[in-house]
């Protein structure tokens, strides 16, 4: 077995056994949802296919098509009318192919916080940003190898774009955003680091207001070697 193969079923077996995988997270419309004060619940799921590049020993492979599920509840709050943070907990799992050999893990533990601002209005249109990151951190060992994996990558989503209502209780939402991955994978002492492969990309999704204070959205995000579809339900009170 070449040593680029041999990196490639290390990396997809390390993150297989931890069960960290790095999905795209749901990021639902970019501006703020919750007023001063009130609270907001959600849980949120995504499937994903994600190209990674990986550095070891002064050599970089690109693993490609590493699909994940990811599922994920969070509780939001209202700072102000305009800007609402929230937190995240919740699990993911990886499937990797490569050269005939695959891949594929428990779930794993994941966790992440993120914040909304809306910083236009004009009538049924509004722009807003937002930013979240996910971590996910594992450790586990080989039953058959006897050795021990530790992964620790984190993700970062960067996006801004409006927020426009075609009714009252459906709108539609997206724009641009930016995604960085990064993160270590520990194999018996040996260090490899973990990237993306494109980290411009964009997204666009519906909104439908399901009923008073209940909302569920659908939406699909295209990344340069990668893209995601996900889904979520969320409740404010």
């Amino acid at each position: 077995m070449n040593k680029k193969l041999l990196l490639v079923v290390v990396i997809l077996t390390a993150l297989a056994l931890t069960g960290s995988a790095l999905a795209l997270a749901p990021m639902g419309p970019p501006t703020a949802g919750l007023k001063t004060g009130q609270f907001g619940v959600g849980v949120g799921y995504s499937y994903s296919s994600t190209d990674l590049k990986v550095d070891f020993d002064g050599d970089t492979v690109k693993v490609k098509h590493v699909k994940s599920n990811l599922f994920m509840a969070d509780l939001g709050y209202g700072i102000m009318d305009d800007w609402e943070g929230f937190v995240s907990v919740g699990t993911s799992d990886i499937r990797g192919d490569y050269d005939g050999l695959s891949a594929s893990g428990k779930y794993g533990f994941a966790w992440g916080f993120g914040t909304k601002y809306t910083f236009l209005k004009q009538d049924n249109l509004s722009w807003g940003v937002l930013g979240q990151v996910d971590w996910q951190h594992s450790r586990d060992k080989d039953a058959e190898g006897g050795f021990d994996v530790k992964a620790d990558p984190y993700e970062i989503q960067i996006a801004v774009g409006p927020t426009y209502k075609l009714s009252d209780t459906l709108a539609i939402y997206g724009g641009p955003f930016l995604q960085f991955i990064r993160g270590n994978i520990e194999v018996e002492g040996d260090s490899f680091k973990l990237r993306e492969s494109g980290e411009f990309g964009g997204y666009v999704g519906l909104e439908a207001q399901l009923c008073e204070n209940t909302s569920m959205t659908g939406e699909f995000q295209l990344v340069d070697g990668a893209w995601a579809l996900a889904t979520g339900v969320s409740w404010k009170f």
